[in-house]
């Protein structure tokens, strides 16, 4: 006979009924679980079944809260950059497009602003390149400082093992992003879907922030997409769509590549350097312009624009 769950582990039971039978935690269950999950009281197998069961079952943002504090009573914070701008962005990177993002934050570091990001390296799903990789192997001075999961959350990142043999996006993709290590008072978050706005600025207007907007760009990421619209939601405002056509720049066509890493080096170093001035540049200058918008440097993305190319 099986034994009974009880205590701490009782409401799991919640999680193993059939997908319509499924239901939510409280905000105190879900901390709890995934405190259990941090310091490896409960098995592997049943936290499979947690992150499969949440997956399928659809996370709330109250459930998503309790895990990012459960997660925090366990990290080691940085140095505080409560000034900063934190960069939200996937874990799991790119494995297909370029990253513009790098000489974009050298552009904005023009304009006084500073931003954090963290990070950890081959993140499920994708496994794919990030921007503390292009940054590094740029080896430019930018104003942006990095932190790593397995420094500043070492018990999370304990389970990546498990998460790269489970294969799928759980809800850790959704919380370690905004996890915020250096305590900055503005975010600007990546979304993969459309329907993820909703729910993450549920979330983050949970969380002790001035501001913050979420972006759905290239890969799921902040990057502007240049060859159609980009979504943007500033906190309290409808989802707006940002139009290239309408900011009167040329922009690149192609934006794939087989080398994410060193396309992107290679590509940042040269708009830094002056010898790209071309359609890539103008991404750089319109990927800025989205990012001063977002955290209030402009009224509208078009003066952004025009404030950045005045640089």
């Amino acid at each position: 006979m099986s034994k009974k769950l009880s205590g701490p582990l009782a409401p799991f039971k919640k999680l193993t009924k059939l997908k319509e039978n499924l239901s939510d935690l409280t905000y105190e269950e879900a901390k709890n679980i995934f405190s259990l999950i941090l310091k490896g009281e409960i098995s592997h197998i049943k936290t499979a079944v947690f992150l499969t069961s949440m997956r399928v079952k659809g996370e709330t943002p109250q459930e998503l809260l309790g895990v990012i504090d459960a997660i925090k009573e366990t990290m080691n914070f940085p140095p505080e950059r409560s000034d900063a701008v934190d960069l939200a962005i996937n874990y799991d990177g790119k494995d297909r497009t370029l990253y513009i993002l790098p000489s974009s934050l050298w552009l904005l570091g023009k304009l006084g602003l500073s931003f954090t990001s963290h990070f950890a390296l081959k993140t499920p799903t994708k496994e794919g390149t990030t921007l503390y990789e292009v940054v590094k192997g740029m080896g430019a001075d930018l104003p942006v400082e990095f932190s790593d999961q397995k420094d500043f959350a070492p018990a999370l990142y304990k389970l990546m093992p498990l998460r790269r043999e489970l294969g799928f996006r759980s809800l850790i993709n959704s919380v370690e992003k905004f996890l915020n290590p250096f305590k900055a008072k503005r975010i600007i978050g990546s979304v993969f879907h459309k329907p993820y706005f909703e729910k993450n600025e549920s979330l983050l207007s949970l969380l002790d922030l001035e501001d913050f907007t979420l972006i759905k760009g290239v890969e799921g990421g902040i990057e502007p997409l240049p060859d159609r619209p980009t979504l943007l939601k500033r906190k309290g405002k409808p989802i707006e769509t940002i139009n290239p056509k309408d900011l009167g720049l040329d922009l690149p066509s192609s934006y794939t590549t087989s080398d994410v890493l060193g396309d992107s080096i290679e590509l940042n170093l040269r708009i830094i350097r002056g010898e790209e001035k071309g359609t890539y540049r103008n991404w750089a200058v319109y990927c800025a312009a989205i990012i001063l918008y977002a955290v209030g440097g402009a009224k509208s993305v078009k003066e952004a624009v025009e404030r950045v190319l005045s640089l």
